[in-house]
């Protein structure tokens, strides 16, 4: 629509026989697609080993009787971690504050979900047990992004360092070169890396959306980019012994 001036946001679910909107929000659709699309996905066999299967004998990555407890624990991962690292780097985002209080209460809830989960993680191999479902896979997107991109663009230098890179997280590591084996073809660095350079634009933009002159905001000294190498070469490593559970 030529005529639009709302904010665009992705993704999108679209109705192409209604030319309508079936949703935007991506935990929502994330259900819609391992429920009633189940049928029509084609994982690999080494993915489907890894995925629990519906009533109707497909592989899922939410199973029938799981429904509610993953709405539950995705909603505390959304809150502290998957949204909670753009809560901490938002003021830094619009207008360069890194020490106000909402940042600096987003920042600590990220770092200590990350000790947490990090901590769940050295009991099992996967957060609801030894098959992937939903909310691991949406978990994983934040984390492969960490080292490439949130901890220098939002400033989350603090915690326990680096995933991927570093030994602060030993399980989260673990985790990651686990799920990397089946996820790598949709995991691109590079762009991960790139898009959040963006952030300075960002501010251009808000300061434009205030009223005010975006030229006189002095320019950020962005941090450097990060090593993609060392980053893809530790997740290529094998992941070692998991611990292996019961889904709960």
């Amino acid at each position: 629509n030529s005529l639009a001036t709302s904010r665009l946001t992705v993704p999108v679910l679209w109705d192409t026989k209604t030319d309508s909107i079936v949703s935007n929000d991506s935990w929502t659709i994330v259900k819609m697609m391992s429920m009633a699309f189940a049928a029509l996905g084609k994982p690999l066999s080494e993915t489907a080993a890894l995925m629990s299967v519906n009533s109707s004998g497909y592989p899922t990555l939410v199973p029938d009787d799981q429904q509610g407890f993953l709405d539950s624990h995705q909603g505390g991962l959304y809150n502290a971690l998957l949204n909670g690292v753009y809560k901490a780097g938002l003021g830094l985002m619009k207008n360069h504050e890194i020490e106000c209080e909402p940042v600096l209460v987003a920042r600590k809830e990220v770092y200590d979900k990350l000790s947490e989960v990090d901590d769940l993680l050295s009991k099992q191999r996967f957060l609801l047990g030894d098959k992937i479902t939903a909310p691991d896979v949406r978990l994983a997107m934040t984390l492969f992004r960490w080292d490439a991109a949130y901890r220098k663009a939002f400033i989350l230098l603090e915690g326990r360092g680096g995933i991927l890179v570093g030994d602060g997280y030993p399980n989260l590591k673990a985790y990651l070169r686990d799920l990397y084996v089946v996820m790598e073809p949709v995991v691109d660095f590079r762009a991960i890396r790139q898009y959040y350079r963006i952030r300075q634009s960002v501010a251009k933009a808000f300061a434009r959306s205030q009223g005010e002159n975006s030229e006189d905001k002095r320019k950020e000294d962005l941090c450097p980019l990060p090593d993609l190498h060392e980053i893809i070469a530790s997740a290529e490593e094998p992941a070692g012994e998991r611990p292996r559970a019961v889904i709960r």
